[in-house]
């Protein structure tokens, strides 16, 4: 079913119902587009004070939907009709950040009343801390409703136990609904950060199953540094890293921990230590590469935050997180979740336009498309640490030229000339070798399906995540163009002599007309290289000066002449940036805060005086999430320049060529099939 078809769908059943709307990563995109933004920026502000708050965060989400679902449950304090879950055993004195929750919810509040639900701020609030530690981004479904009572005796027997055996654990997450070894263990490495008491070490250490001896399971070496931290009978409550190794960061070493028996309580060191566990090939698996790691936690936490939640009338919305709102309120408040949908049967009525982009467009059709791209992009880095930026920049030389339709992979033909023969590409652009292993592999998964326009802007994400950057949400549903443009090429795409005017021109004329397009979007260059013959000019002649670029710093001028000598090789090399090359960072304001960007039209951002572009690189240079976020939203802004949607275009079959006649008139409505 189209996308059009999925909103006449939803029209027809609010009529006839008033049932559930169901939970969409967009509901809040009309009545509260900012929550994402609140939440982070407080997330941010609290990490430069307590490290521990964003493991704290995710672990109250945890708690939260494995007692009853996803209600927020967990936040009630006491009231005369219950006792709050806070005092149950797996919480009390353990579980924190509920200030920091109500925090959120006051700003939320305070921009957009009777709005958002705190079940909501509990989910967005773990993908946001998990994504600011280093780890995977998913798509929060969101709509959920807050409950109207805690569960006190639930919560001391829903919740999986420090010292629970493998068996003890399948259980408790078969319970709730989580019954894949997957959910398992990708969840469980929600524990490669954060911090346990040594109340939930010490049994393990001295008296394992009352033995009176040690976890035979434990690593000797490692269960003395553990004994040290936590002597016999000493400070319940002192705190030890679940990770000794990166103890803040969200990565794979937890599974690396588990193989070398260092796992830190019990119920973690099972996953691997059980004899015969279907779970050990999963440890080994995620130990051995992130990315898969991260694809099965990010699907596990959807599916965790979809037990159970409360949607449509059910619940309510509170107003303060730890307490039921009044009856009063709660009927003001109980439509609030189906008024998005109705606005979308208004737009309906009155529009009768394309089919949008959408991040859920291969979602039924080739719901692998992001695994494939993304293990292609994990074995080309192994050889190839330049591959992620190379595809990255492949997707913006495509969008700026004509829009993003993968006219930028199309070879010569008696129809057209390459783009890649125009100068900007020439001897420059490269991966699509690697692209064509995409496609070749998706073909085989969901023939005529997933375009090469697609391809190129989900390579694009995955590339900037898998290099430690930020994640957004990538609009689906482009065709591939049927020509190529290689004048306009020449002209549309940036060129590194460019002015700032000329820069701003360039950008403008793509339709990327807000200065923090131009300053976030030029933050790619944060990775990369680039070749001597875009670097020797400012180096010795700067606009025909016989003298460098004034801006330059003295001593990275040197460090530049001796990487790329006058009349030298101009196709060698350069890093855009020597402190962090390969990492998507923030590091590349910095250089340019002190004369070190490598191309011209990368300094004039900071270095034009007066220049509007100034205050935007300053603050990216000292807050890498208001970075991450600007580059994100001027990526999908950029990812949505003139796609061809619905019967526009064609579904290449090999993204160098266009189709058959014959080939494209069988298969011109295979672009259409969406995932609904």
């Amino acid at each position: 079913m189209s996308a059009m078809g999925a909103l006449i769908l939803g029209c027809l059943l609010l009529q006839a119902s008033n049932s559930n709307a169901q939970l969409r990563p967009d509901f809040y995109f009309r009545t509260c587009r900012q929550v994402f933004d609140i939440i982070g920026n407080v997330i941010v502000d609290e990490l430069s004070s307590d490290p521990r708050i964003a493991a704290s965060l995710l672990r109250l989400h945890f708690h939260d939907c494995f007692v009853n679902g996803c209600d927020a449950s967990i936040l009630l304090d006491n009231s005369t009709s219950f006792r709050t879950e806070k005092d149950a055993a797996p919480n009390a004195n353990s579980a924190r950040g509920f200030n920091v929750i109500d925090r959120m919810k006051d700003e939320i509040e305070l921009a957009c009343p009777r709005t958002v639900s705190c079940a909501d701020i509990l989910t967005i609030a773990s993908q946001i801390s998990v994504l600011l530690s280093g780890g995977p981004w998913w798509p929060v479904p969101l709509g959920r409703r807050d409950s109207l009572r805690a569960f006190f005796d639930l919560a001391n027997t829903a919740l999986p136990s420090p010292f629970f055996t493998l068996d003890q654990l399948k259980k408790s997450f078969a319970d709730v609904g989580l019954n894949r070894p997957s959910d398992l263990v990708a969840l469980s490495g929600g524990h490669t950060f954060g911090r346990a008491q040594c109340q939930f070490v010490t049994p393990r250490l001295y008296n394992f199953n009352g033995t009176n001896r040690p976890d035979p399971s434990l690593n000797p070496t490692y269960r003395d540094q553990l004994r040290r931290l936590c002597p016999q009978n000493g400070n319940g409550t002192v705190l030890v890293n679940f990770d000794p190794v990166t103890p803040d960061g969200f990565d794979q070493q937890y599974y690396t921990n588990l193989r070398q028996g260092k796992g830190l309580i019990q119920s973690d060191q099972e996953l691997f230590s059980t004899p015969r566990a279907d779970t050990i090939p999963l440890v080994e698996q995620y130990s051995n590469n992130r990315f898969v790691f991260f694809q099965a936690f990010a699907e596990a936490m959807i599916r965790m935050g979809n037990l159970k939640p409360l949607t449509g009338t059910q619940g309510e919305i509170r107003q303060n997180c730890r307490v039921v709102n009044s009856r009063i309120r709660s009927v003001k408040n109980e439509d609030h979740g189906v008024v998005t949908l109705i606005l979308g049967c208004l737009l309906l009525q009155a529009s009768n336009s394309n089919a949008q982009l959408r991040p859920d467009f291969y979602f039924r059709t080739c719901p692998g498309v992001f695994l494939i791209v993304g293990k292609v992009i994990v074995e080309e880095l192994g050889s190839d640490p330049r591959i992620a930026a190379s595809l990255l920049r492949l997707h913006f030389h495509d969008c700026f030229v004509n829009g993003c339709d993968a006219s930028v992979l199309l070879d010569n033909s008696t129809s057209f000339r390459t783009e890649k023969d125009a100068l900007p590409n020439l001897n420059s652009a490269r991966g699509f070798g690697v692209v064509d292993k995409m496609k070749a592999e998706i073909e085989r998964a969901c023939p005529r399906t997933v375009s090469c326009a697609d391809v190129l802007a989900i390579a694009a994400q995955i590339s900037v995540l898998l290099s430690g950057g930020p994640w957004w949400p990538v609009s689906l549903g482009r065709r591939d163009g049927s020509q190529a443009f290689f004048d306009l090429s020449n002209t549309a795409l940036p060129s590194p002599f460019a002015t700032l005017a000329e820069l701003k021109t360039v950008f403008s004329d793509a339709g990327l007309n807000r200065t923090s397009d131009l300053v976030a979007l030029s933050g790619a260059h944060t990775f990369g290289r680039a070749q001597c013959i875009v670097i020797t000019p400012r180096l010795y002649n700067f606009n025909g000066t016989n003298k460098p670029d004034p801006s330059i710093n003295p001593t990275f001028l040197t460090q530049l002449r001796n990487l790329c000598p006058e009349n030298g090789n101009p196709t060698v090399l350069a890093n855009f940036d020597l402190a962090t090359p390969n990492t998507f960072d923030s590091h590349y304001y910095t250089n340019l805060r002190q004369g070190k960007g490598v191309i011209q039209s990368d300094q004039e951002l900071f270095s034009t005086p007066g220049a509007d572009t100034i205050p935007l690189v300053e603050l990216y240079s000292k807050n890498t999430f208001e970075f991450f976020k600007a580059f994100a939203k001027s990526m999908v802004r950029m990812g949505k320049l003139k796609p061809l949607t619905g019967t526009q275009g064609e579904v290449r079959l090999n993204c160098r060529v266009v189709n058959s006649r014959t080939r494209d008139v069988a298969n011109e409505d295979d672009g259409i099939v969406s995932s609904i």
